[in-house]
């Protein structure tokens, strides 16, 4: 699967929060979707149909029609792919951060643990 810059992978998960996940045509104002995307992306109408152009052509997206105001696309398969992809990589790195975090968690507790034991058996013994 290839990679989307930023303002491209931005684009499409706007167009996918506009459209739903019924994959029905939906027309959609180039306002709305300048709109969803981050000040600091700078997007401006020859860029938007730039990307517009890319996603079509790599399949993610397909447009019935469109003029200087709107759009009529729907989300294809690749683009949900694409979507849930990445989704389940940032889910994946969450986790494997809190897993990291309970071992580092649970070794510290097991070490306090152990040294509170040694202790009492050692005064135990004597």
């Amino acid at each position: 699967m290839s990679m989307l810059d930023k303002r491209t992978a931005k684009l499409l998960e706007v167009i996918l929060k506009l459209c739903g996940d019924d994959g029905a045509y939906k027309i959609i104002e180039i306002h709305d979707l300048v709109k969803g995307m981050l000040p600091r992306f700078k997007l401006d109408a020859e860029m938007l149909d730039q990307m517009m152009k890319f996603l079509l052509g790599m399949e993610m997206i397909d447009k019935k029609y469109s003029d200087e105001s709107v759009y009529c696309i729907a989300i294809l398969p690749k683009g949900r792919i694409y979507e849930e992809a990445k989704a389940e990589k940032r889910s994946v790195r969450t986790m494997t951060k809190g897993l990291a975090l309970m071992i580092i968690f649970g070794s510290f507790i097991a070490a306090m643990l152990g040294a509170f034991l040694a202790n009492i058996l050692l005064y135990t013994i004597d």
